[in-house]
């Protein structure tokens, strides 16, 4: 069942390197390196399915928030597969949990894993990429990503579960805050790096 819901989700969302499969394969990854730092038991399937569908809503017609359409869209697809209703609804919390701005707190260890690893591939130097890219799909200006990274992406780390989580980020934190010092002083016509 894994293998054809994944195929499907690749199919949905494309080639994004902010949202669509590759975001995907390095939350994978990430979730993967939580689970192995932590020492966790998590149910795989559960884990494996939310992370493909997580920000598929992203790429759906329609308005409303990615999670919810992405849950509702998990919930569809996995009915089709014929799961149960049980994992079903362990796959849509961890969704709906992974989002920063729906305010679901996870109540599961693979919620918890998810939203770890979600967060963690918004910061650190992907993260800033990541920004920078989605803001140009947006037509959003550089100051509009720069105030992005300020008010939302910096407080990412204080939203960890999980210790391992809080220790990757402490090392992707000092790449971020770096950036932002670096972007005001350029900015501000002050480049460190020319000779005085």
């Amino acid at each position: 069942m894994i293998d054809e819901i994944e195929v499907e989700a690749r199919r949905v969302m494309g080639s994004d390197p902010a949202h669509g499969w590759p975001h995907v394969e390095r939350v994978r990854r990430l979730a993967h390196a939580i689970v192995d730092g932590e020492g966790l038991t998590p149910d795989w399937q559960v884990l494996e399915l939310a992370i493909i569908l997580h920000d598929v809503g992203r790429h759906l017609p329609g308005e409303g928030h990615h999670a919810v359409k992405s849950a509702l869209y998990a919930k569809t697809l996995l009915r089709l597969h014929a799961a149960s209703e049980d994992l079903i609804e362990a796959v849509v919390h961890a969704i709906e949990a992974h989002s920063y701005s729906l305010g679901v707190e996870p109540r599961s260890i693979e919620a918890m894993i998810l939203s770890d690893a979600d967060k963690l591939d918004a910061l650190g130097a992907v993260g800033i990429a990541r920004v920078f890219h989605h803001g140009c799909q947006h037509d959003r200006s550089f100051d509009d990503s720069v105030r992005h990274i300020r008010e939302k992406i910096i407080r990412l780390p204080s939203m960890l579960h999980l210790e391992y989580s809080r220790r990757l980020a402490r090392e992707r934190i000092i790449i971020v805050l770096d950036f932002l010092d670096n972007y005001s002083r350029e900015a501000r016509g002050r480049d460190p790096s020319l000779p005085p």
